[in-house]
């Protein structure tokens, strides 16, 4: 692993000089070109004092050399390779272009990796000096007419100077364009990772509220069940068997709920259905089957009553299931706090609001260790914060326990 980073860093690093190589290779091959061509020719007619060729083609040379530099230093190499163009034109009337290329290299490369601030202030500078020095040398040599000077005066430097910048900016906004994309990319993946890490996390929560019910409700019965059982046993047989057959009714009811409830969380459709039924999901629980939970404690020797008020409405499936788990979890309370007490369920419609009220009633002793949290409250709270209703759970002063639930019906409609 070590070795193959190794190898990917230093063909990096050859890569890179590759790429540095190849534009002072390109001035210098065609200089040297363009001198030979010149030197074969011989000088220029009108130059008043020509450069020769062998020295010519030294400062091309030098030039090459020191483009090298221009991503380390471009500041430094864009001043230096000025200064040797300025050099050429000066020596050779003005005529000589050789060192062009190089300048053009070098004004690309300042635009591209100089400081904002000072990069066009030194261009310009740059620019200034080729028009002078270009200019000056023509009229010397006295063989232009003043408008062929100006003309290739003012040229001079938009080729060699401002085309260059243009190109270098243009790079750089395409640059920026892609960073930004690429931020706003990493940045939205971002985001969808922390969507799904809070989708995840509510899934998992409301998957331990409803584990939570099931189990405390049946499992609760279960208990209260069997410590009938054990108590009747020896006085009445048949009391007993017909327990123990409840007993044995609420653990398959459980077994089957939980079944269900995980099987939400699949998706080959292999889970236990309602009915016995594959793939279908457990029902929604509403209102209506609140008496089944009254029925099913009444059964296991409990002392509870359901009264129902007012004219019965379908509620949406979030309060409804609010109510239903309220009464659930609140018998599954009632049967673990104050066994033997009696409760009462009251549901009352209104035109407003569906109040569901839960009562117990204060047991003889109280129970140790008896409080009003832990997660069954907390799942009670959750769901009446979910439709928007209100939720009064704590100690009368008789001793009595009330929990009572009050869901606007304008509200609940909003989460049909």
């Amino acid at each position: 692993m070590a070795s193959d980073g190794s190898r990917s860093r230093g063909s990096r690093s050859a890569a890179s000089w590759l790429r540095a190589a190849v534009a002072p290779v390109v001035v210098l091959a065609l200089s040297t070109g363009y001198l030979g061509a010149d030197l074969i020719e011989g000088e220029p007619a009108g130059a008043a004092a020509a450069v020769s060729g062998p020295a010519a083609a030294g400062i091309v040379a030098l030039q090459a050399l020191v483009l090298v530099f221009r991503r380390r230093a471009p500041l430094p190499v864009f001043a230096l390779v000025v200064a040797l163009d300025a050099v050429l034109l000066g020596s050779s009337a003005g005529e000589l272009g050789t060192g062009a290329l190089a300048t053009m290299i070098a004004t690309f490369a300042l635009t591209r990796g100089g400081e904002l601030r000072i990069r066009y202030i030194v261009v310009a500078c740059g620019a200034v000096t080729t028009l002078v020095v270009s200019a000056m040398a023509m009229a010397v040599a006295g063989v232009y007419p003043p408008l062929a000077i100006a003309a290739v005066a003012v040229l001079r430097p938009v080729l060699q100077y401002a085309v260059p910048a243009a190109l270098a900016e243009f790079f750089l906004a395409r640059e920026r364009l892609v960073r930004a994309l690429r931020d706003r990319a990493e940045l939205a993946e971002r985001e969808r990772l922390r969507d799904v890490e809070r989708e995840i996390a509510g899934v998992r929560t409301a998957m331990a509220r409803e584990l939570h019910d099931i189990a405390a409700h049946h499992l609760s019965g279960i208990i209260v069940g069997a410590q009938a059982a054990s108590a009747l046993v020896a006085s009445d047989p048949d009391r007993t068997r017909e327990m123990l057959r409840t007993v044995q009714r609420d653990a398959r009811t459980t077994l089957a709920d939980l079944r269900r409830t995980v099987g939400l969380l699949r998706s080959d459709g292999d889970c236990d259905g309602d009915a016995g039924t594959p793939g279908l999901p457990a029902p929604v629980p509403s209102l209506d089957r609140v008496a089944s939970l009254v029925a099913e404690a009444a059964g296991r020797g409990r002392l509870v009553t359901l009264d129902v008020s007012g004219e019965t409405v379908a509620l949406g499936p979030l309060a409804e299931t609010a109510g239903y788990r309220m009464v659930q979890e609140s018998l599954a309370n009632a049967a673990r706090h104050a066994p033997g007490t009696a409760t009462r369920v009251n549901i009352v419609y209104s035109p407003e609001s569906v109040r569901i009220t839960v009562h117990n009633d204060a047991p003889a002793v109280a129970p140790a260790g008896r409080r009003d949290g832990g997660y069954g409250i907390a799942g009670m709270r959750e769901r009446a914060d979910l439709v928007g209703a209100r939720l009064s759970t704590g100690a009368l002063v008789d001793g009595s326990w009330r929990n009572e639930l009050e869901i606007p019906r304008d509200t609940d409609r909003s989460t049909e």
